[in-house]
């Protein structure tokens, strides 16, 4: 997928725009003693394909605050940061059911701290996200979620930051389909409900170089993701409807083993130094990311031929990215 966006930016308030994402408007505070930031992305209606299924969504709008309170003691540094995300979206359709997300809730905290070329922080967020009827807006599905995550940063000047993290996540999900919430024949069941639960916990270490010239910049971002322990569970109740067998069946999901598997990627950028024109600047830039899977939960790849240039052209484009920005 090839995107592109525009950002245009004064000192103490943005807006951004993203083509096919939809449109992003941004308002941040920063005294010595609070930073704020307020953002509002108003996303765009949006087709996705996985597999065989088709999944689209007719928009929605999120909302994302956050407060930190910076306190600096000689050399050493911390920021108490607290964060706030709700979400709400339009009519959706998932294939097998119709249905829209919604994001009641979501609260963050987190602790950075620096002392020199050194960085320490902790983040732990939960929320409830939720699936609804597209027109009476009843529940479907339910869950809560959790997530913590700890990092220790080096950062040794401006050519070279190195990170070693864990993190760790917890979902609990419970819903049901009837034909009366989908407000059509739920094809070939009289209901389905399901329930399920995921945990997983992970390490992580990224490298960054950067290099620069009289009118680019460069960098190359390295990076390891390396699933740990984890599992998914899950089970399912549901009856066919009467010219389809008329039986009940319970169903278990068998545990999936998450552990042992990982990612191993890589972000190639190229950035031009920001070009003035009289009091207005502007730079632009492009990134490509390369992510190979390695694992049991990541099937072996099939083949990919150099004569297949389809193949060839979705790997050269996946992910490819081109960045504008100007400010004043």
């Amino acid at each position: 997928m090839l995107l592109a966006s525009a950002a245009f930016a004064s000192s103490k308030a943005s807006a951004s725009f993203v083509y096919e994402l939809g449109k992003m408007t941004e308002a941040e505070l920063e005294t010595d003693v609070i930073h704020f930031n307020a953002k509002i992305l108003f996303q765009n209606p949006l087709s996705f394909h996985w597999k065989s299924t088709d999944i689209r969504s007719d928009g929605g709008k999120i909302v994302l605050l956050t407060a930190g309170f910076p306190f600096r003691f000689s050399s050493f540094s911390w920021k108490p940061s607290f964060l706030f995300a709700a979400g709400v979206w339009d009519k959706g359709d998932f294939e097998y059911f119709y249905g829209k997300p919604d994001l009641p809730r979501v609260f963050g905290s987190s602790l950075d701290a620096e002392y020199a070329f050194h960085r320490f922080g902790a983040d732990f967020l939960s929320g409830n996200a939720k699936l609804l009827n597209n027109t009476e807006d009843a529940e479907l599905f339910d869950a809560d979620f959790y997530l913590y995550h700890a990092f220790y940063g080096l950062h040794a000047g401006s050519l070279f930051k190195a990170r070693a993290g864990f993190a760790g996540f917890k979902m609990e999900a419970l819903g049901a389909l009837t034909a009366g919430n989908q407000r059509y024949f739920l094809f070939p069941y009289a209901y389905y409900q399901a329930s399920g639960t995921m945990n997983a916990k992970a390490v992580y270490g990224t490298a960054t170089v950067s290099l620069e010239s009289n009118f680019l910049k460069y960098g190359i971002d390295l990076g390891i993701f390396y699933l740990i322990n984890g599992k998914i569970r899950g089970n399912m109740h549901y009856q066919y409807r009467k010219f389809f067998g008329d039986d009940e069946v319970y169903d278990t999901i068998h545990p999936v083993e998450l552990k042992n598997s990982g990612l191993l990627f890589s972000v190639l950028s190229i950035k031009t130094r920001k070009i003035k024109i009289g009091k207005i600047y502007a730079a632009y830039g492009i990134q490509k990311p390369l992510v190979y899977p390695f694992g049991r939960i990541f099937p072996k790849g099939g083949k990919t031929g150099s004569s297949d240039a389809s193949s060839i052209k979705e790997a050269i484009l996946w992910g490819l990215s081109a960045h504008i920005e100007a400010g004043f």
